[in-house]
């Protein structure tokens, strides 16, 4: 633009137009390179927020591991792992950001940070990818497939997420040619470039953690509302009818949950031992008590949080009293005839459970039974009562 045969004043305007352009572009370079150092900035301040978000939720998942061990213990050893995962990387790359700069006069001064002399002379060699190179590519690596392990099937479009931003695998560049991952996002970019690439990586750290401990949680809450751990259960309005009584009572649903546990249960006035509690359940087992009716009070107690939640136990039951005598009856007839089968009704008074036997009785249902005395040579017939527990 400055030579053949203009005159010199146009090749001094020339020159001006050269210095002018040169002037813009470098301009616009320190432009770009703020802008890079202001996204960094961003970023930091959001890695600064998800890391006190999910401390905060690792300090309620320890709680309720307190409150009801066996339901939240096996959460809080998977979240502790993920948890170990992004701490191990996340410090990494805080060191790696610190030695970048560690010489730098201002570390804010964005638009002094145009080289890439350190990561290009940190992680290649003239043979290529250098050993702290092929460390920091294993890092990212071994995150991604330790949180893939640890939630196996369980979770496919968080694992589908992780696998994506976490791919190391080669990159096809604006040449269509295909080239290793660092050498596509390190070699020859600006120094402020780099460190904002790394800052991202330990956003989507966070933001991965953040997902799996959410899906956990989500996962175990929804198991606990779940239809399908729920019961019908018949509560009588009294544990004793008489014939010709209507049963009077509820369904009420009821949740099986075998990893809840009470804190305390008091009953009738006494404290039960932990050998009572059983897989979500409280076993009774005390004496019934003389002839009629009887009530069952006390408590559960849980423990939520700094409080303990109450939640009362008020029931009754009748106490009868013990039959003693059977009731055995022929049918149709008054008498017991030979040659003929002669339906019996055989019964014990208060208790359902009976079984009768003698020569020549066989039962048909219930307290119905048959009785063929044919070939019977006597003419009494001793019944055995038999009470099923």
């Amino acid at each position: 633009m400055a030579g053949g045969k203009l005159s010199a004043r146009q090749k001094m305007i020339n020159l001006m137009y050269l210095i002018f352009i040169a002037m813009l572009a470098l301009n616009m370079s320190k432009e770009v390179l703020s802008a890079f150092g202001l996204m960094n900035e961003k970023l930091t301040d959001a890695n600064k927020s998800a890391t006190e978000r999910n401390a905060s939720f690792m300090a309620g998942l320890d709680e309720k591991v307190g409150e009801q061990p066996a339901k939240y213990k096996p959460l809080r050893e998977k979240a502790g792992k993920v948890d170990a995962l992004a701490k191990d990387l996340n410090d990494y790359i805080t060191k790696l950001k610190g030695d970048m700069t560690a010489k730098l006069d201002d570390p804010t001064n964005y638009e002094t940070m145009d080289k890439g002399d350190y990561l290009d002379n940190f992680f290649f060699s003239p043979k290529g990818m250098s050993t702290e190179g092929k460390a920091f590519v294993e890092k990212i690596e071994g995150f991604k497939s330790g949180v893939n392990s640890i939630l196996g099937d369980t979770y496919p479009e968080i694992t589908k997420g992780i696998n994506k931003d976490f791919s190391t695998e080669k990159v096809e560049n604006k040449d269509g040619i295909k080239v290793d991952w660092l050498d596509y996002h390190y070699k020859g970019f600006p120094l402020v470039a780099s460190l904002t690439k790394l800052t991202q990586i330990q956003a989507d750290v966070k933001k991965t953690e953040s997902q799996v401990l959410s899906a956990m949680l989500e996962g175990q809450l929804k198991s606990d509302v779940s239809l399908t751990n729920f019961e019908a259960i018949v509560v009588a309005d009294k544990t004793a009818f008489f014939s010709g009584e209507k049963f009077k009572g509820k369904i009420v649903l009821g949740k099986k949950d075998k990893t809840l546990k009470a804190h305390k249960v008091i009953v009738n006035g006494k404290e039960l031992d932990a050998e009572s509690m059983q897989e979500g359940q409280t076993v009774l087992d005390f004496p019934a008590g003389n002839v009629g009716e009887r009530e069952i009070k006390g408590e559960f107690q849980f423990k939520e949080g700094d409080s303990i939640i109450t939640i009362p136990i008020e029931s009754s039951y009748s106490v009868i009293p013990a039959p003693n005598t059977a009731v055995i009856s022929a049918d149709k007839m008054n008498v017991v005839y030979r040659g003929v089968t002669n339906p019996m009704t055989i019964s014990v008074p208060g208790a359902p459970n009976v079984t009768a036997s003698a020569p020549g009785l066989k039962k048909s249902k219930g307290s119905k039974y048959l009785m063929n005395v044919t070939n019977l040579k006597q003419r009494e017939v001793k019944i055995n009562m038999l009470k099923l527990l």
